[in-house]
Formats: structure tokens, sequence, C-alpha cells
């Protein structure tokens, strides 16, 4: 028969455990071993379950505060930055993209139907973020919490080619000087991914709502990387 006792001294609260001494010495020792058993047991499960959450979260190629590479930032970070996702530049086969402020003025793509998992997608996005190139957009960040994945870019102020390419304003006509800048700012990225980069990407959607131009009509690539990788022979 257990009998048990709470005590309280010098405001610290103690409770044990007193076995009867009528109760046979066999019986006390093979209490007194499962006790420590189950403690031991709690407690290896407790370190385990520490470790392995570290391992993971080492595991994840990113490093914070290593200048150039892509931040993490949490979704809420994100929704007050975009102030809840009301300014939307567009929509594309990824997702929309939506204008914000975090110091400068970004540009973050809300991914959709993307079913790979974290694992995958922060693979992904690490390489994306080595992609540095005059002529390709600028990862700075990204989001993956739960079922939330987006990427943050640098904001580029002239918008997509379309806007330049497709309309009836005479003021958005660009110079032939300026479009042969262009077509030779898109050659330049493409040559970079295909061939001067780490590891060889194709766009495979290659557009006008997919080259961004900066306020200098700088064009750049953008939504590189969403697509297949292709490995090197």
């Amino acid at each position: 028969m257990l009998i048990l006792f709470a005590e309280d001294s010098s405001n610290l609260f103690s409770a044990y455990v007193k076995i009867q001494d009528n109760l046979p010495e066999k019986r006390r020792a093979i209490i007194i071993v499962c006790s420590t058993v189950a403690g031991f047991s709690l407690i290896s499960i407790l370190v385990c379950a520490v470790i392995w959450s570290k391992c993971k979260k080492d595991k994840e190629p990113f490093f914070d505060g290593i200048p150039g590479t892509p931040k993490r930032f949490s979704f809420d970070e994100l929704k007050v930055a975009n102030w809840n996702f009301t300014i939307k530049l567009g929509h594309g086969g990824f997702g929309s993209v939506f204008k914000g402020m975090i110091g400068n003025e970004i540009a973050v793509k809300r991914l959709e139907g993307i079913e790979q998992g974290t694992e995958e997608f922060l693979a992904e996005v690490k390489t994306i973020g080595r992609m540095q190139h005059l002529n390709l957009v600028r990862l700075v960040g990204f989001c993956a919490e739960k079922s939330h994945k987006l990427l943050v870019y640098e904001y580029l102020s002239n918008g997509s080619l379309d806007k330049w390419i497709f309309h009836t304003n005479p003021l958005f006509t660009l110079s032939w000087r300026t479009r042969r800048s262009i077509i030779i700012a898109i050659a330049r990225g493409l040559s970079y991914l295909h061939e001067e980069c780490k590891e060889k990407i194709a766009h495979l959607d290659i557009k006008p709502q997919n080259i961004l131009l900066d306020d200098k009509f700088n064009a750049k690539l953008s939504d590189f990387g969403l697509s297949k990788m292709i490995n090197r022979d």
C-alpha cells in the first residue's frame, strides 16, 4: 500500500511516496527500481527531443547574418511589411506578387500550388540565393512557415516589360536604343544561368512579364530557379 504525502517548507513544495514498513522488502525494491527507470526514461526522451530539434534546425541550408545570403522572415513579419498584402503588383504562374517595405521597397511573391516539402523548398531557395548577376532580380529573403512559402525580391520601379510594349500610351514608348539594351541584358542573364553559374538552370518561362526594369531601364530576369533544375553533364 502506498501513502502520498505533500509538505510545504520555506515556500518549497515537495512531494514524496512513503512505503509502509509492513511491505515486503522485495516489493519495495521493485517499486523503487520501476520509479527510477521511469524517471530516467522520461529524461532521455526529453533530451533526445531537444537534440533532434537542434539537428533539424542545423540542417537548414541558411546562415543568418552572412552578408549576401537570403534572410529568413516569419509570415507575420512579411504580413506587416506588405500591409496585409493589400498592394498587388501582379499575378503569374507561380503566384501573386505584392509590394512591401522592409527598410527598402521589396516585392514579395506569395507562391501558390507548390507541393515541395520544406527541405526541398529551402534547398531551392539556397540555389536561387547564390545567383548574383546584374541582369537577375536579386532574392533578398524568404519565408517557409507551415503552408506559407514566400520569396522576397528587390523591387524594380519600372515594373515588367509587358507594361512598356503592350500599350496605347505614347509616354510608354521605348527608344530603339533602350530596346537594344534590354535585349542584350536578357541575353546576358540567360548566358549566366546556362553557362556561368555553378548550377546550370533553364528558365523555361521567358516572357515580357518575367523581365523587370529598374529606374534606369536595366533589364533583369525574374522567376528563374522556380523551374526544373538541370545538372551539368
